[in-house]
Formats: C-alpha cells, sequence, structure tokens
C-alpha cells in the first residue's frame, strides 16, 4: 500500500542502470531500503542531491511488509538544509552519522523517541556556528542511550575509568585492556552532560578527538559482537587534520 512518511537518508548505493538503493531511516516503519528510479539518469539534473547523508525528505512510499526493498515514488524535501551540504566540516560529519547509523540501526518498525532524536540532531548540526568540530563526538555518546547501550552509572571524579564490557564509570583501572582512560572518560562524561550549544567549551586537540572515535568505536564494537567498520572515519580525521 502507499505511505505517507518523513525519511532520513543514510547511505546510498546504485542500484541497475540508472535508480539508486537509497538506506533510510523513518518516522513511520523504522529502518528501510528503497529502490528510486531514474534519479541517475542524464535527465535528471537534480535528483541524486536529494539523496545526500541526513537529507530530510518528506515521501510517499509503496510498503510491502513482506519484502526487503520497498519503492519510493514520490519525494521532496522537508527541510532545507542551509548549511551542512556546504560547509566541508559539516558534510564530512553528516557523511559519518550517516554511516553509523547505517551500519547500527536495523529495526524496522517505528521508534518515535529515536526519530525525533535523529532529526533534532540533523537541525542542531545544521544552525551550529560554534564547537562545530565537537559535534561528531556529542552525536555518538547522546545516540548510545536509543542503542541501548548507554552508561549504567553517573559519573562522579571517584570513577575515573569508563569500563567497556559492563558499560560503566569505574573507580578502578581493569585489569583488561577494553576501557577510557580518566582524560578520555572525563571527556565521555563532559559530552554526556553537554548541550549543542556548549560544545564550543569543550577544547580538544586533533589527536584527543581522533582517540575518542576510536574509543566509541571499539565500544560499538564490542557491545554489537561484530565489527562496525566506520570507513568515513578516515575521512572526519583527514579534514580535522
Amino acid at each position: 500500500m502507499l505511505e505517507k512518511l518523513t525519511a532520513i537518508v543514510l547511505h546510498t548505493k546504485k542500484y541497475r542502470e540508472s535508480s539508486l538503493l537509497v538506506y533510510a531511516y523513518t518516522n513511520v516503519f523504522g529502518r528501510q531500503t528503497y529502490v528510486v528510479n531514474g534519479v541517475r539518469s542524464e535527465k535528471n539534473k537534480t535528483g541524486m542531491a536529494l539523496f545526500q547523508p541526513l537529507t530530510l525528505l518528506d515521501a510517499v512510499a509503496y510498503h510491502n511488509p513482506k519484502s526487503d526493498m520497498q519503492r519510493l515514488y514520490e519525494y521532496r524535501l522537508r527541510w532545507p538544509l542551509h548549511s551542512i551540504p556546504f560547509n566541508i566540516t559539516k558534510n564530512a560529519q553528516a557523511l559519518f552519522i550517516g554511516e553509523v547509523l547505517y551500519k547500527t540501526i536495523r529495526e524496522q518498525e517505528p521508534n518515535a523517541e529515536l526519530f525525533d532524536f535523529l532529526f533534532r540532531a540533523i537541525m542542531d548540526l545544521d544552525a551550529l556556528e560554534q564547537g562545530i568540530a565537537n559535534f561528531h563526538l556529542y552525536f555518538l555518546v547522546h545516540l548510545l542511550r536509543y542503542l541501548g547501550y548507554a552508561p549504567g552509572n553517573r559519573y562522579f571524579f571517584e570513577t575515573p575509568y569508563f569500563d567497556v564490557p559492563s558499560g560503566e564509570f569505574i573507580p578502578f583501572r581493569p585489569s583488561h585492556d577494553l576501557f577510557f582512560d580518566a582524560p578520555q572518560t572525563q571527556l565521555f562524561a563532559a559530552l554526556l552532560q553537554a548541550s549543542p550549544g556548549q560544545l564550543s567549551q569543550i577544547a580538544l586537540r586533533r589527536e584527543q578527538r581522533n582517540r575518542f572515535i576510536d574509543n566509541m568505536l571499539s565500544f560499538l564494537n564490542h557491545h554489537f559482537d561484530m565489527p562496525v567498520p566506520i570507513h568515513s572515519a578516515a575521512v572526519l580525521q583527514a579534514v580535522f587534520g
């Protein structure tokens, strides 16, 4: 049946001669894969621009619950992004965030809280003027809640380490290697408590930022029990380098 929905573009792949597979997170069906016909044809000069990572679309789709691929019939911008497509830093972050979501979200069912979080995060990134370089760190930390992996307790100065297997802040250095050291744990806690408008107050060097991303991706890899390679992380490191 035909369904109206709002979709957040996560990732795309070429499909057949002129079509596109669009992996999206929707307000009605959760994670879905859509076939968009003719969007890569020579006659369609602007279609591909609508399917960049984190683009927000209003769409009409044919939904068959027995199929792994649905078909997108109509689509238009839900909200035009004013800076993400044109700012090299924000564009690299959108690519990274889209890939993280593409590789971690699998549920094909609605989750209003997750959808609202993603929608607000995109709006925040698009509007942000200061502290931009820290936004993807902030996003990863707050995404954990919706993936079911938020820290199980609060951070205190007496708990200077974050233990990856337990997902908790702990008062002692663990005997294994899967933990965040004291500075990285403090950063984790600061990002948990920050709003997008406060990110400019968190001063970080490139090495600190890259190490935190590596730690967070290792955390996801551990709890997903499978590799979650995020290739666009290298793009971010190049941009910030």
